[in-house]
């Protein structure tokens, strides 16, 4: 019967298309606005904010995925999620790294980039109840 399927299209890519362009603009950003002896760079806290980044950026597209019904079995789910954000990470640091001025690639900001993205799973399974996988469409 037409229109009882799911019908979210490409809505649904809103939010991580939103996300991502976030942290690429916060990528771009010139390393000369950020001074290495301020207490941001002493405490590491920019690792804070990549995990929440990132778990902000996974939520999004674990939620697109899931009203597209991608995925359907958790593990499949969480091990894609996990790899698009180890690789989106990795090539948002070697870009960081190779094009902006005063920034280089850190390594440890992919593995904040990463444990944000599985933080995201989490948030799915405290919002939704469930772990990834299918919710409804609407």
């Amino acid at each position: 019967m037409p229109g009882t399927g799911p019908t979210i299209g490409l809505r649904a890519w809103w939010p991580p298309l939103g996300t991502t362009c976030v942290l690429l603009g916060l990528h771009a950003l010139p390393g000369s606005d950020l001074q290495s002896d301020h207490w941001w760079a002493v405490w590491h806290v920019d690792k804070a904010a990549h995990m929440l980044a990132f778990a902000l950026w996974g939520l999004s597209v674990a939620i697109a995925w899931a009203k597209q019904r991608k995925f359907q079995r958790p593990h499949a789910f969480a091990i894609r999620l996990l790899l698009c954000g180890l690789i989106f990470g990795m090539v948002l640091e070697v870009m960081q790294g190779a094009w902006m001025q005063g920034r280089s690639a850190d390594p440890w900001d992919v593995l904040a980039d990463l444990l944000g993205t599985g933080g995201s799973l989490w948030m799915f399974r405290g919002i939704f109840g469930q772990w990834p996988g299918r919710i409804a469409t609407n």
